[in-house]
């Protein structure tokens, strides 16, 4: 039985390219994480994103608690967060993408319907966030989906 938890972690070439990836993942969420507690320290507007508004709260609790560092999150907390984020987002997104191949696969009409409206919108042209936001029967086709996918949870 150890010999099998222990394999992974001989030096193989794979191994060394998955921590060697670790490696370069962790120190560039580091060095982005850095750069943007640099800017909410020199009083600069955070991003409106997650990780913006996680620093920013970090921030103030450090603050309130008078700048005692272990009261917010370390920097290695704030760096699974953001791998945690990730994860999550790349799940739920491949989760509706399931369910709505999934309900053009089993309503065709909808699925000729959604693609006869995106050849209108688009043609041959790539797609920009203008016209997507003209899309209605894929905007149905989507928010199906996730009624979908959030009731195989209940």
């Amino acid at each position: 039985m150890t010999i099998l938890f222990t394999c992974r972690f001989l030096p193989t070439a794979d191994h060394r390219k998955i921590y060697e990836n670790d490696r370069q993942i962790e120190t560039t969420i580091k060095n982005i994480i850095n750069k943007r507690e640099k800017a909410i320290k020199a009083g600069e507007a955070t991003e409106n994103d997650l990780l913006g508004l996680l620093l920013e709260s970090n921030h103030r609790e450090i603050k309130e608690h008078g700048n005692v560092k272990n009261m917010g999150l370390s920097l290695e907390e704030v760096v699974g967060e953001c791998r945690l984020f990730h994860v999550a987002g790349q799940e739920t997104t491949s989760d509706l993408l399931v369910w709505t191949m999934v309900l053009l696969s089993r309503y065709p009409d909808w699925q000729e319907r959604a693609r006869k409206e995106v050849l209108e919108t688009f043609g041959n042209e790539k797609p920009d966030f203008d016209g997507l936001n003209k899309l209605k029967i894929v905007s149905i086709l989507i928010s199906s989906s996730c009624n979908c996918s959030l009731l195989m949870f209940v």
